[in-house]
């Protein structure tokens, strides 16, 4: 073996348990604390973000260190990311709204933003037993919602008969006591405080503006992780894994 095969060959022995040690690297990703049904370390890392970059982690081959953070007060998301992601705390940060321009502010900070892997919106519950499958069965009958939410602002510009309430628990309370016919509820709400017995489920609403999309946000510069990123959640959405994990933690 002359000397420059003998320093390639070493040189390729090198290359590969490098590429060994970088692929085996752990995968840090931020989540939210206290962010119930998405993401909490009380009792436990849990949360529908917690478990869909668990299957993440699984489906790239690599250990997954979780990075606990609190969104600031001041600041909001855009510091959270600042302090987090930017300043190099984790690969990934999970659990991004996706908002429109986003993109655009994502890009300014470096990041870019994976496929989304839920949509979350708003339904429309009713007790199990009455006529109401759907807001077209309303009529008008009275129907619910938290105020100022974008499901109060939906029922008042469809002219629905609507009762706007301060909060979640007044709205269930109200439809429990049967005030009103029906509510429209934020499923991830429903996801954290199931309804009471006999009120259920009745319709899915699916517009635009009822629906906010989650994504997962990568640094620019590792492209190679964003697209591996991308490549695995079409997987888990392929064989079903992110609808099973979606409805164990409770959203419709």
């Amino acid at each position: 073996m002359t000397k420059s095969t003998a320093f390639r060959t070493a040189a390729c022995a090198f290359a590969l348990a490098l590429s060994s040690i970088v692929s085996a690297a752990p995968l840090t990703a931020c989540v939210v604390d206290g962010n119930e049904p998405f993401s909490s370390s009380s009792g436990g890392a849990r949360g529908l973000d917690v478990e869909v970059v668990q299957a993440l982690s699984a489906k790239l081959g690599r250990e997954l260190k979780l990075n606990w953070i609190v969104v600031p007060s001041r600041g909001g998301m855009g510091r959270a990311l600042k302090q987090s992601i930017q300043a190099g705390a984790c690969d990934l940060f999970v659990g991004l709204p996706e908002t429109e321009g986003g993109g655009e502010d994502l890009a300014e900070r470096g990041l870019v933003a994976s496929t989304p892997y839920v949509s979350v919106g708003y339904v429309l519950v009713a007790p199990t037993a009455g006529k109401v499958k759907s807001l077209s069965d309303l009529g008008k009958a009275r129907v619910g919602a938290v105020t100022a939410t974008p499901a109060d602002l939906h029922l008042l510009a469809g002219g629905y008969n609507r009762t706007p309430y301060g909060n979640h628990r007044q709205l269930m309370e109200a439809l429990a006591r049967g005030e009103i016919a029906a509510a429209l509820v934020w499923a991830g709400r429903l996801a954290e405080t199931p309804p009471p017995d006999g009120i259920g489920v009745r319709q899915v609403l699916t517009e635009p503006s009822l629906t906010t999309r989650f994504v997962i946000a990568s640094r620019r510069a590792d492209a190679a992780l964003g697209g591996a990123v991308n490549d695995a959640l079409a997987a888990l959405k392929a064989d079903g894994t992110l609808d099973a994990l979606a409805r164990r933690a409770g959203f419709p």
